[in-house]
């Protein structure tokens, strides 16, 4: 499987925000999300899933964005 990266929205005070999904070899996935500060250091936080997890992030999201369209 293939690791995907994406880049957020732009934050004030925040140079760049990018948030990853990984996959490890034990079936489990890790999201990474990474912010670079100016002059503080950067803040990154890594999360593990399992692939029901993974699967329920999935669902939500997709209910959130079809909430926005109906708007």
């Amino acid at each position: 499987m293939s690791q995907f990266e994406y880049e957020a929205m732009s934050e004030k005070g925040i140079i760049e925000s990018t948030f990853g999904i990984q996959p490890n070899s034990d079936g489990t996935f890790t999201f990474i999300m990474n912010q670079k500060y100016p002059r503080k250091k950067d803040k990154v936080i890594q999360m593990r899933f399992t692939k029901n997890g993974l699967s329920a992030i999935t669902g939500i999201l997709r209910l959130l964005e079809s909430r926005e369209v109906n708007k």
